[in-house]
């Protein structure tokens, strides 16, 4: 069976509102008797959930992703070493994946390898000997489960210590409510977290009322298998930094560039426009009185356009139509 054994995630070209150019990344698989077909469908599905940054929305387009050709988005691929063991590593063209899933109609996260603090609470068990050890595998299993979805999803999992600074009111050997239970995350640098109670008969995690929060009380109400709480709660810091599609590829979009008084500046403006991930086929108009005008399809919202121009140095926004926009490079 294929065994993810890591992923290495290529830094993200991005600011806050032009999060919008990507470099490729790969990812290292290994399996028992896969070919390399096998390996290199399996290494597209991964590439595909971290893209999305959303386990749901990769569960319910399964029958499109099956469809997906890995030959279409694999730049290339080798067989390396990863330790005794023979392994695949794959590089992906992020951009063109990037941009099948905005034409799918589906959302893409590009928040930046998020780190989370699980807090995981292996209650006492010395009945005997026996439960204790069981409890300990149990414990055991459920870091790995979590260890395996971090890998799987580029998030970097974070072990905190429940101690007397963490714990107030509560008294977790009396079997207090989980709702008295205060968690001083503050003191810990992660995007998110949540909280694990692991005992001889159950195992159940909660998330916090607010995620985005550093300090929060739990949600008591609704509880989760650690996997199934963990993927949403991955799911809810991806969706913070998502670039949501608006399909518009059956109507074209217009920009007029002004004030190019040297070819190099036209061709430098030229690969920007090129490295926009929501726009397709971007074909060149006139070239003329120092100006250039391009015809593209649109595949996010106008506003994510501008705010694109308005990050790219010298370039300033000057009107806009009905599906053009004009602007003028320079300085002001």
């Amino acid at each position: 069976m294929l065994k993810i054994i890591k992923v290495i995630f290529f830094s993200f070209l991005f600011s806050f509102h032009a999060v919008l150019i990507s470099e490729e990344y790969s990812t290292i698989v290994q399996g028992n008797d896969e070919d390399v077909s096998e390996l290199l469908r399996k290494a597209l599905n991964q590439s595909i959930l971290k893209v999305l940054g959303s386990q749901r929305d990769f569960n319910l387009n399964q029958k499109t992703f099956k469809k997906l050709n890995p030959d279409n988005y694999v730049k290339e691929y080798k067989f390396i070493k990863n330790g005794n063991d023979e392994a695949l590593e794959v590089m992906i063209d992020l951009k063109v994946l990037q941009q099948k899933l905005l034409k799918l109609n589906l959302g893409i996260s590009f928040l930046k390898n998020p780190k989370v603090a699980a807090w995981v609470f292996c209650k006492s068990d010395f009945s005997s000997l026996q439960a204790a050890k069981s409890l300990e595998q149990k414990c055991k299993f459920a870091k790995k489960e979590l260890n395996n979805i971090a890998n799987e999803r580029g998030i970097t999992l974070i072990y905190p210590i429940l101690d007397s600074k963490d714990i107030s009111l509560f008294s977790l050997e009396n079997n207090s409510e989980i709702e008295s239970l205060t968690i001083f995350n503050d003191r810990y640098p992660s995007d998110g977290w949540f909280f694990c109670e692991i005992s001889s008969v159950s195992e159940w995690c909660f998330l916090p009322k607010e995620i985005d929060k550093k300090l929060s009380r739990l949600d008591t109400e609704t509880r989760y298998k650690p996997a199934v709480g963990f993927n949403i709660l991955v799911d809810n810091l991806y969706s913070k930094q998502r670039l949501k599609p608006e399909y518009q590829s059956n109507q074209p979009y217009y920009v007029e560039i002004s004030g190019l008084n040297k070819f190099i500046e036209h061709k430098n403006l030229e690969k920007k426009l090129q490295d926009i991930l929501f726009i397709s086929d971007l074909s060149l108009l006139s070239l003329r009185n120092n100006s250039a005008t391009y015809s593209f399809y649109l595949l996010s919202e106008e506003k994510n356009l501008i705010d694109y121009f308005n990050e790219i140095d010298k370039l300033n926004y000057i009107s806009k139509e009905k599906r053009k926009v004009f602007l003028a490079f320079g300085d002001k």
